[in-house]
């Protein structure tokens, strides 16, 4: 995806429910050009599907032969356990429909748990995996399970909610996995609220991009983040570093997330109730 492709996708899906970062929406693009240029295709995979934002973003990254799988629980909410996301099955049909050309043949759902999730139905040449499921200990590790059996030699696995306070189940999980599973992922950018990780025999396919010229900055637009590599898990991962605080002043992070344009307007929506 182009730089541009995601400015479309963030302008044509503004006033859909999610809680996806711009930052790390136009990380998913830059990922997504990283592997078409590099030669890595495979299927597109998402566990936690809400309205469907993240998963419109993966369909207009898919390749005509690359399939996109999604997994959620939609109308059995009885088994969400912890009350995460609470997805629509009826409002993501109506989302896929409208903001992507995805053929219904290349789209596979999947209404139930993702932990009885199985190889034959998540494939197990992903090169896309994004995990924003429940939020327990155990959801996520079971989630990263299935990455790992679902993913390429060579692909990519996003997981939201690492750093988040609000969740301090998601870190509790991966950290759990890390340890009993060592070796399988290591990070290589760190997002907005989302962390992206490769196997180690790949990550260096991912990095040389932004060791060099400093292409890769041109995804993203200026906003309440710059970049940086921090140490984390014996490595130096290139950082999404926050400039703007929303507690600290909430205006000047709105301003830097949004622009004082797009400020203003959201502004005026709320006022008029739309």
């Amino acid at each position: 995806m182009k730089k541009t492709d995601v400015a479309d996708f963030l302008q044509a899906t503004r006033g859909m429910e999610s809680r996806l970062f711009p930052v790390d929406a136009c990380a998913f693009g830059m990922f997504d050009e990283i592997q078409k240029q590099e030669g890595i295709a495979g299927n597109l995979f998402e566990v936690g599907v809400h309205h469907g934002k993240t998963a419109i973003l993966l369909a207009r990254a898919a390749a005509q032969s690359e399939v996109v799988g999604v997994c959620d629980l939609f109308e059995s909410q009885e088994l969400n356990v912890d009350r995460s996301g609470q997805g629509s099955r009826e409002l993501f049909l109506a989302n896929m429909q409208s903001h992507t050309t995805l053929p219904p043949e290349r789209l596979a759902i999947f209404a139930k748990r993702s932990a009885a999730l199985t190889m034959d139905e998540t494939t197990s040449h992903v090169r896309f995996f994004h995990i924003d499921g429940g939020n327990r200990p155990e959801d996520v590790f079971a989630d990263l399970l299935t990455a790992d059996r679902a993913l390429l030699p060579d692909g990519v696995v996003s997981v939201d909610g690492v750093f988040n306070p609000n969740c301090p189940g998601v870190g509790e999980g991966f950290y759990n996995f890390l340890a009993t599973h060592p070796g399988v992922f290591v990070p290589v950018f760190i997002g907005g609220n989302k962390v992206f990780f490769a196997r180690p025999d790949a990550a260096s396919r991912y990095e040389q991009h932004w060791a060099g010229d400093g292409s890769w900055s041109k995804f993203f637009e200026p906003g309440p983040f710059t970049f940086d590599t921090r140490d984390w898990l014996g490595r130096r991962v290139l950082t999404a570093i926050r400039t703007e605080w929303v507690d600290l002043d909430p205006l000047a992070a709105a301003r830097a997330h949004l622009g004082p344009a797009k400020l203003t307007d959201r502004i005026w929506r709320a006022l008029r109730g739309q």
